[in-house]
């Protein structure tokens, strides 16, 4: 399914504003994509590029140059897809690549100081437990779920606990970054010390957002800064869920894809 391609320096790979048709791997050399005649960014070899605006549904956004000679492997993007459906293994380590990718970027924002955006939470009870529709209606305000479709976010909120701390408890320490925290109430704040990053959050967030998936998230603490109530879940059941629904794959993967647009233009 993978077709060779070679490009001498200057080369048009792609263009703006064409479909999205190929999924690229540099294999070798070095390319710039530029948008507008404008360089956005430099691409060495071994990368994989020209997936994002597959993902999102959109005509590219950028072009792709060949800034020394490059040899790629290209695949059509459908077919990558398809790939994609027939192996969850595949699916899933292209999901915790792009997270990884993400969360790479979020906590070079957070070092700079930049909090992160705070989305608006529903407006719940704040009496007794949350039942199955209050918690959909949680995680359905959650960035990281929107388009992914109710009954994917209803097994999900099956599987999740509802948890309170009192101020200055952990969450979690250092070393358990294996599940998945949404902070219904209250404010969290997180800390990564080699190097020292900071992050606060309050409803409606992920405690530490895209670094929650993966090895990264080990590497974090977090503590209540007031009463916190969350709903918590393994990362293993986010995976599980993916595995039964491929629309949420997509999802996820887009939702990724943007926000990792959105971190790279800040």
């Amino acid at each position: 399914m993978l077709e060779e391609e070679e490009c001498a320096p200057g080369e048009r790979i792609y263009s703006e504003g064409e479909a999205p048709d190929h999924f690229y791997m540099l294999r070798q050399g070095r390319l710039e994509l530029v948008r507008s005649d404008r360089p956005v960014e430099i691409l060495e070899a071994p990368r994989a590029f020209g997936m994002m605006d597959a993902l999102i549904d959109r005509p590219r956004t950028t072009s792709a140059l060949a800034a020394s000679a490059v040899q790629l492997l290209r695949i059509r993007s459908d077919a990558w897809m398809e790939l994609l459906e027939d192996s969850f293994e595949l699916a899933r380590t292209s999901v915790l690549a792009l997270a990884r990718a993400t969360a790479a970027l979020e906590e070079r924002l957070w070092a700079r100081g930049i909090p992160p955006g705070m989305p608006l939470p529903p407006a719940l009870d704040g009496s007794g437990g949350l039942d199955i529709v209050q918690r959909v209606a949680v995680l359905m305000h959650t960035p990281a779920f929107h388009g992914v479709g109710v009954q994917p976010v209803s097994d999900l909120a099956a599987a999740a606990e509802e948890l309170k701390f009192a101020a200055g408890e952990h969450l979690f320490d250092r070393g358990s970054g294996d599940r998945v925290f949404v902070i219904v109430d209250g404010h969290v704040e997180a800390e990564r010390k080699d190097p020292r990053v900071t992050w606060r959050g309050g409803p409606g967030q992920i405690v530490c957002e895209s670094v929650c998936l993966g090895a990264l998230g080990s590497s974090w603490e977090a503590r209540a800064i007031t009463e916190v109530r969350a709903l918590s879940f393994g990362v293993d059941d986010w995976f599980d869920v993916l595995q039964e629904n491929f629309e949420m794959v997509r999802a996820t993967l887009a939702t990724f894809a943007q926000k990792r647009e959105r971190l790279l233009a800040a």
